[in-house]
């Protein structure tokens, strides 16, 4: 899920950093905007609120505001008005007790969203719409919680369809998924089968979480790919854009690994505005970081490079997939992040 989470004080900026960390270990693709006299090396800064919101709305998916729910509902409100549907929209306060959704936008399931945030960061969630019924289990929406690439979007309505006509749904995943498995769905396969409930024929219609771009495991199938790969890239100044860019879909493609798992780019700081990464992460639309050298972990006995170890402190020392790539002038090398899932 693409998360802009914005603030406009110094405490608010020192969250803001602390939001945006715990959502990117969630392989959401968050950034952090800040006041321009608050701002940092990780933070974005602004001066108009305005443009700000006008430069983000069509590619954004929440607003996590920090501050004041009067004051930011007072800016927000009119240009919500104007503009018509966008982002959701959650306000949290600066101390991080309280977490507020007050504008549902082009997703559902945010209130949902919002309780699963609290509980990560030690929060109270404060649900407004008391009001709304309990609906049945939405893909989408358990997509955009899990940071969930999904294959083919026609199969949403697939599932919808089977729950709405009281079929059973199966639940494939080659993860282990927390919480409570939704009414008229049940889980298959090691990971998910329950052992008290015997092997049987799985259903026709079933969600299938996995790396496997092969075999299915229902006859109809939605199928979701975790956004969980991490790319770490060295390069020469000047290095040329497509050249980088053939070097990743080379290392990806041999390693069974698709360009929709990828959920962000890491390198060294003096890369920040390289073109041929700043471009390959465009291409790829995933965010790109930067380390400086004190924030990188020393070269390991067994000699890895920067590429490796930019992957792997992105990863938040995840596994490594892919060593170290390419030449003497660009190498990549790629990192699988931890996995958590739930409904």
């Amino acid at each position: 899920m693409k998360i802009s989470v914005i603030s406009f004080t110094r405490a608010g900026a020192k969250k803001n950093l602390e939001l945006t960390a715990v959502l990117q270990r969630k392989n959401h693709q968050a950034a952090s905007y800040s006041w321009y006299t608050f701002t940092g090396r990780r933070l974005i800064p602004f001066k108009s609120f305005r443009l700000l919101l006008e430069d983000l709305w069509d590619s954004q998916e929440v607003f996590l505001f920090l501050g004041e729910l009067e004051q930011i509902a007072g800016a927000y409100v009119p240009f919500l008005k104007e503009k018509g549907e966008g982002p959701a929209a959650v306000v949290m306060d600066e101390e991080g007790r309280f977490l507020i959704p007050f504008a549902k936008g082009r997703i559902q399931g945010l209130n949902g969203w919002c309780q699963q945030l609290a509980g990560l960061v030690d929060a109270t969630p404060v649900i407004l719409s008391r009001g709304e019924k309990a609906r049945r289990f939405e893909v989408d929406a358990f997509a955009r919680k899990n940071g969930l690439y999904i294959q083919d979007l026609f199969r949403i309505q697939t599932v919808a369809e089977a729950l709405a006509a009281g079929h059973t749904v199966g639940v494939y995943s080659d993860y282990p998924v927390e919480g409570v498995m939704p009414e008229g769905m049940v889980g298959v396969g090691a990971v998910m089968a329950d052992p008290q409930a015997g092997e049987g024929r799985p259903p026709e219609c079933g969600i299938s979480i996995t790396d496997d771009w092969e075999a299915p495991h229902f006859e109809k199938e939605c199928r979701m790919f975790p956004m969980n790969v991490v790319i770490g890239v060295s390069c020469e100044a000047g290095s040329d854009v497509l050249g980088l860019r053939q070097l990743v879909v080379e290392t990806l493609a041999g390693n069974h690994l698709s360009k929709e798992r990828v959920c962000a780019i890491y390198s060294g700081a003096p890369l920040a505005k390289e073109p041929a990464v700043t471009e390959l992460a465009e291409w790829l639309d995933v965010p790109f970081f930067t380390y400086d050298p004190e924030q990188l972990p020393e070269k390991s006995e067994d000699g890895a490079r920067l590429c490796e170890r930019c992957a792997r402190l992105g990863s938040g020392n995840g596994t490594c997939l892919v060593q170290g790539q390419g030449g003497a002038d660009m190498m990549v090398s790629v990192y699988e992040k931890k996995t958590e899932l739930g409904f």
